[in-house]
């Protein structure tokens, strides 16, 4: 029964997909193929790959230019956890004028955003842990879109620090992870609850960070102490990621 109900989902999508994919992408860039939508955004549905990326860049510009940095301001930006492009696809109105980089840990999708996205952006394979290739202080802005959200919990401050690293000094960082409501929302017990308000990362999962299957919740007490490494938290939005996940969001500066 399990089968013939997967099966009868992956037709449903394949319907439902038929109509975007014959009329093009939002963007006018390729659509990726449903293996790498379902590995990035564990859905094979194209129209949810493609608002999903429209509302994170949407929330992205619309914070910036809350706090006098609007994204048009950067020289230089990074997607950290860029996948196959969902909300980089969308700053190709910025290429022109400022060097985009995109990278991820998986050489597929790297390569795919080569051969789509290569007119918008530089892409580059990084490796699990750190470092990444890139100089310290090499971009204005970095953002990392769901990506501590999926790493075990000994890795969440070494990439964090790296991240900050390569953010030039004034330059601003965005992350977003699971806070307090997506706890709420995936039926975390007291127990969980207290863990989370004591430890500050919660991962289940951890023998497969780097993948969907890994899941971690950052408390907010976490998030406003990573300002030991080196940053200041200029916005704090609770389930300011507007995309159905309600994830939180942080931009900090480093100073």
């Amino acid at each position: 029964m399990k089968l013939i109900r997967e099966l009868r989902t992956r037709y449903r999508t394949q319907i439902y997909n038929s109509g975007y994919r014959l009329s093009g992408s939002l963007d006018g860039y390729p659509l990726p193929p449903r293996k790498l939508l379902q590995l990035v955004i564990g859905s094979g549905e194209v129209a949810w790959f493609q608002l999903g990326g429209l509302f994170m860049h949407q929330t992205i510009s619309t914070l910036l230019r809350r706090h006098q940095r609007p994204i048009e301001s950067f020289s230089s930006i990074l997607d950290f956890g860029c996948g196959c492009g969902r909300i980089l696809r969308w700053w190709a109105a910025l290429k022109d004028r400022c060097d985009i980089w995109g990278c991820d840990y998986n050489p597929v999708l790297v390569n795919w955003c080569r051969r789509n996205l290569g007119d918008i952006a530089s892409f580059a394979v990084n490796d699990a842990d750190p470092p990444l290739d890139f100089p310290s202080g090499a971009f204005e802005f970095v953002y990392s879109y769901s990506v501590l959200t999926h790493l075990s919990t000994e890795r969440q401050q070494p990439w964090i620090a790296e991240l900050t690293r390569v953010v030039a000094r004034r330059g601003l960082l965005l992350l977003t992870v699971h806070g307090l409501r997506c706890a709420w929302r995936s039926g975390f017990s007291t127990d969980e609850l207290r863990r989370l308000n004591e430890e500050g990362v919660v991962a289940f999962m951890e023998e497969r960070s780097g993948s969907n299957d890994c899941a971690a919740y950052h408390s907010e007490g976490y998030m406003r102490g990573l300002c030991a490494l080196g940053l200041e938290l200029v916005a704090y939005v609770p389930g300011g990621v507007r995309d159905g996940s309600e994830q939180d969001l942080y931009l900090y500066r480093r100073v």
